[in-house]
């Protein structure tokens, strides 16, 4: 599962609502069943694709390799297939074929099989709790990346259980409902017997035995930022509260609107944990369009410059000159952010060195003033093409400000 590994790296760790009308939103409503002892899980799915998710009349979906299909049903499905990846070998791909392209479709899908808890991948299902996330790929998503999901997911759990996830989560007894209330990419929570939950006012950390000795200092930097973050950003959209789970596991960490899931093993210094948490709360306000486009590197170099103004308030100069100096050696020998006619992602030296550093030189070309009005505008605006952000710098500067930016993101 490696390879999943370094794809949630890569494109998993925003947390970011996709910023597309509901309208365009696949839609979800999933039940699963879960054998702790075993590690077994059985899943049913009812999917709504929209058209925009279709290409040629057919949806492709990704989904753990060793899982076994039982059932893929559904109107105006004329057939499906399931092959290996070749994006990702340890995943299969779903391709459903419709009889039309221009409508919404529905179809049920039902599948088992046991998630690898020695993969890698930080997902697991024990007798003391269940993470779960893109990284197993457990539950179906889409292969681009990039579609938005939007529903309900229903388990069933002994009652003395919690659960955590992007949105809302509901309990009736031993039935638990998570709702997500913005489009996201996959379906991710985290549930436990053993659990504990410290609050700092609406942020929260939830840990296992291994870390509590972090969870009153995490809780109070996530309460400081989102504090922070809902005074500039907030008016419209509030981060009305937030969960933070660290677990001592390997794999990535990563965010989903107000659930951020840590692995302990790449906790560092107070002032790297507020880094990392105030960017991937700043996620909140940017907007996500395409997780493979060239214009992906605006979402985590404005989380990235933000998180940095948040470290340089909290800790001072020194602090933020140490974050510079991070960005200075991560572009080294990257020779653009983005080009109008390339359509390829930039890579992470990218999105959290040369871009974040030329957005610092747009700042010291057109002053703090016009750049805070100009960040304020991307953070609370579904912006998500590099276009637009030249437009608007043109709008509320001049055009030879665009003109020069633009040559500086492709490197000219």
């Amino acid at each position: 599962m490696r390879i999943a590994f370094l794809l949630s790296i890569l494109f998993l760790l925003p947390g970011a609502a996709i910023a597309q009308s509901p309208g365009d939103f696949a839609q979800y409503d999933t039940s699963a069943k879960f054998d702790i002892e075993s590690g077994e899980l059985k899943v049913t799915t009812e999917l709504t694709i929209p058209a925009s998710a279709l290409t040629s009349n057919e949806a492709r979906l990704f989904l753990n390799k060793s899982f076994t299909i039982a059932d893929i049903s559904g109107e105006g499905l004329k057939g499906y297939s399931v092959n290996p990846s070749e994006k990702v070998p340890p995943w299969n791909e779903i391709a459903l074929a419709f009889e039309e392209s221009s409508k919404t479709h529905e179809i049920t899908l039902s599948y088992a099989g046991v998630v690898d808890n020695t993969g890698g991948h930080g997902n697991f299902i024990t007798e003391d709790g269940i993470h779960l996330s893109i990284d197993s790929a457990w539950h179906p998503f889409y292969t681009n990346f990039a579609t938005p999901m939007q529903g309900e997911l229903e388990v069933k759990l002994p009652s003395d259980w919690k659960m955590y996830g992007p949105g809302t989560v509901v309990q009736n007894g031993n039935q638990y409902r998570l709702k997500s209330t913005k489009g996201w990419i996959d379906v991710s929570f985290y549930a436990t017997s053993s659990g504990s939950e410290y609050n700092d006012g609406s942020f929260s950390v939830v840990y296992d035995k291994a870390n509590e000795e972090h969870a009153r200092p995490l809780a109070a930097l996530g309460s400081s930022c989102q504090a922070s973050l809902n005074q500039k950003y907030g008016q419209e959209d509030k981060l009305e509260s937030a969960t933070l789970v660290i677990l001592d596991r390997d794999g990535p960490s990563f965010a989903r609107g107000n659930y951020l899931s840590v692995s302990s093993q790449r906790l560092q210094s107070k002032q790297q944990s507020y880094h990392y948490i105030c960017h991937e709360l700043s996620h909140n306000w940017t907007a996500f369009g395409d997780a493979m486009s060239h214009d992906y590197w605006m979402m985590e170099s404005f989380a990235e410059y933000v998180a940095a103004q948040e470290v340089k308030s909290s800790f001072g100069v020194e602090a933020y000159e140490q974050i510079l100096a991070e960005w200075k050696a991560r572009a080294k020998g990257q020779s653009y952010v983005w080009r109008a006619d390339t359509e390829q992602r930039a890579s992470f030296k990218v999105n959290y060195g040369l871009g974040p550093l030329m957005l610092k030189k747009l700042k010291d070309r057109i002053g703090e003033e016009k750049f805070e009005q100009l960040l304020h505008w991307y953070m609370t605006e579904p912006v998500t093409e590099t276009e637009q952000l030249l437009e608007h710098l043109e709008q509320v500067t001049s055009n030879e400000n665009e003109e020069w930016f633009k040559l500086l993101l492709e490197g000219r």
